[in-house]
């Protein structure tokens, strides 16, 4: 079954997010992962994710993806459910 248009949207971010964090040493906080986004230039859907984490310390770049993709998933539902 191909992937939806939301699944490809969300995988496309997290590519963005990993070259945007290559250079950080986990574990990290929001801060410091929107610091090096912000220094590798990122693009605005990937400062956005990252301000969107809680203010908690991430021991991997997994646990940031797991954060974001919640995120993500919790904010496409609504709309799902409304365009129905």
């Amino acid at each position: 079954m191909p992937a939806s248009i939301p699944d490809v949207a969300r995988e496309a971010l997290i590519l963005r997010v990993e070259r945007a964090l290559d250079a950080v040493t986990f574990p990290a906080h929001p801060g410091t992962l929107l610091d090096c986004a912000e220094h590798s230039g990122a693009r605005a859907d990937v400062i956005d994710a990252l301000r969107a984490l809680p203010d908690e310390a991430f021991g991997s770049f997994s646990e940031v993806t797991a954060s974001i993709v919640a995120s993500h998933d919790r904010q496409a539902r609504p709309r799902a459910l409304s365009a129905g």
